[in-house]
């Protein structure tokens, strides 16, 4: 076993600290004109088309709702699409197709990122409603159709596990 002397332990928690700092303020800076508080009345009882022809809802009122959106040009989110697939069923799991010009194009990224999620197709009256500045960006909303996270950038899937699971504990206990 590698045996590490306290300085550079020290050193190492040090860097771990600041590079945090960074990703979280980074994190910060992209989502700060996202939507807040209760979902835009235009969601909030709203049943949006899905890719499959049926309709649903962005959030439920039985379930804590992670909310993964997407356009199909963005190359960040081909690569972290299929994250959402690995949250458990305890979520009420949905993808909100958005910035796109043909039908086509949302398939297609469903079937490279193999995105099995249900996929809503929003348009622009979605993009605003929720002020989405950049791609991938992820909701949080809570059982009374309120947003309490939002933020944007690559997720992994250990930290979109994280974020839902932590959000659940708070709701619970909040």
């Amino acid at each position: 076993m590698l045996k590490m002397d306290r300085k550079k332990f020290k050193s190492l928690v040090n860097n771990v600290v600041i590079f945090l700092v960074i990703l979280l303020g980074f994190e910060y800076w992209q989502s700060r004109n996202m939507v807040r508080g209760p979902l835009p009345d235009s969601l909030r009882n709203a049943s949006l088309p899905t890719l499959t022809g049926t309709t649903r809802s962005l959030w439920n009122p039985e379930k804590l709702a992670v909310v993964y959106m997407f356009a199909p040009w963005c190359g960040v989110c081909r690569a972290s699409g299929s994250n959402m697939d690995r949250l458990p069923d305890r979520f009420h799991k949905t993808a909100l197709a958005l910035s796109w010009r043909q039908v086509t194009e949302v398939e297609n990224f469903v079937q490279v990122t193999g995105l099995k999620v249900p996929v809503l197709m929003g348009r622009e009256n979605e993009e605003e409603a929720l002020r989405i500045g950049a791609y991938p960006s992820y909701l949080i909303v809570d059982t009374e159709g309120r947003i309490v996270k939002a933020w944007s950038g690559y997720t992994t899937t250990p930290g979109l596990w994280f974020r839902s699971y932590w959000t659940l504990l708070w709701a619970a206990h909040g």
